[in-house]
């Protein structure tokens, strides 16, 4: 007996959850009904305001040991965070071990690969600019660390020739605001397509890129470009939702004894 865990960060907001998350796993049940799809959250702050709410999500930990007492010997977890980031290495990838697989996150550290390609145009293609508008995605990014897979899709950006800028939000990582600003300002454009590399969004889009303080559009604004803004995290465009059954697919067949 096989089951996929399906491990998010999390979300609060009911209606984000349902779009993204939630959507996410109900597809991945769709396209692999013979395995018991399950989810765990990774961020105890987010189960414990959903336990308040009523709502009851398992971390990593309580769903393996669930699974195992429902008689499940082989457990996959397939993360959806994007980056191989903190959250990735500290809440999930320790509990890979003979009877759990753990799926690396949807980009890998150095961006190389034809899934990255394919995962990377896929991002792009959920958002569509306008004119001579250029793409500014912003992703989360490492508050303890430098998270460099932003920086290399950035290069692969720029390898397809693409007008993509990607930026994080935290401060301490790159690329950072003015990263992104010297980028812009060497094209001339000043119409900018403000977009998530997220995929639920939620209060990081609301303050941190579409705020009225101290936010990217706010200080983009201060720069004297125009900004359109997306708030739509990526998970809720269903064909970005289908890389994540892509990829299981895949590791599913490089599995042995699966």
């Amino acid at each position: 007996m096989i089951a996929i865990i399906f491990a998010s960060f999390g979300a609060v907001d009911s209606n984000i959850r349902s779009r993204t998350i939630d959507a996410a796993a109900n597809e991945i049940k769709i396209a692999f009904p013979t395995f018991e799809v399950r989810q765990a959250y990774t961020s105890n702050f987010t189960r414990r305001k959903l336990k308040l709410q009523g709502v009851e999500i398992l971390s990593i930990k309580e769903q393996i040991t669930v699974l195992k007492s429902d008689g499940f010997e082989k457990i996959i977890i397939l993360p959806s965070h994007l980056t191989p980031g903190e959250e990735f290495e500290n809440k999930i990838l320790p509990f890979a071990s003979k009877n759990v697989t753990v799926l690396n996150p949807l980009f890998t550290l150095n961006c190389d690969t034809d899934f990255d390609k394919l995962s990377f145009k896929t991002v792009v293609d959920c958002f569509k600019t306008i004119g001579n508008e250029q793409l500014v995605l912003i992703g989360h990014g490492s508050p303890h660390r430098h998270n460099p897979v932003y920086e290399n899709l950035q290069k692969l950006a720029d390898t397809q020739n693409l007008k993509v800028h990607i930026g994080v939000i935290e401060s301490t990582d790159t690329p950072n605001f003015d990263n992104v600003i010297n980028r812009l300002n060497k094209t001339n454009v000043k119409g900018i397509l403000l977009a998530p590399l997220l995929f639920n969004g939620g209060v990081h889009v609301n303050e941190d890129i579409a705020g009225d303080n101290n936010s990217w559009k706010s200080r983009l604004i201060e720069k004297n470009f125009s900004v359109r803004l997306c708030k739509e995290g990526l998970g809720t465009f269903e064909k970005f939702r289908q890389l994540y059954i892509k990829k299981l697919s895949n590791a599913i067949n490089n599995l042995q004894n699966f």
